[in-house]
């Protein structure tokens, strides 16, 4: 490679980056959304055992509703959440359950995140 070449080659990639680029906000919610509980499984529902405890949790609550934080607790081991205080009983974190079945809760109608 000669010399302007290398220039011409560095001069792309330069203007290639964007020194002001962020990354965009992710899917997921903060602690502070409000979840809010839309209704509860009829018969032909078919839910597991840990998304009824996410329902049952927002059922017991004022309003049903409950922002992620009460919902799963203040850190990654879930203390003070409202899954436990419910009697969950699971060898997985409340923040784990709730990203396995959030998608699926809004998907098929059972609650809102705001």
């Amino acid at each position: 490679m000669n010399s302007t070449t290398k220039k011409a080659d560095t001069a792309s990639k330069v203007s290639k980056i964007d020194s002001n680029y962020k990354a965009p906000i992710g899917r997921s919610n903060s602690s502070n959304a409000t979840v809010e509980l839309l209704r509860t499984p009829v018969a032909t529902d078919k839910v597991p055992p840990q998304m009824g405890k996410i329902i049952e949790a927002l059922v017991a609550s004022k309003g049903n509703t409950l922002t992620v934080k009460e919902l799963i607790g203040d850190n990654l081991s879930g203390l003070n959440s409202a899954l436990d205080a419910i009697g969950l009983e699971t060898e997985q974190t409340p923040a784990r359950i709730w990203s396995f079945y959030r998608k699926r809760l809004i998907k098929e109608g059972f609650i809102n995140i705001s």
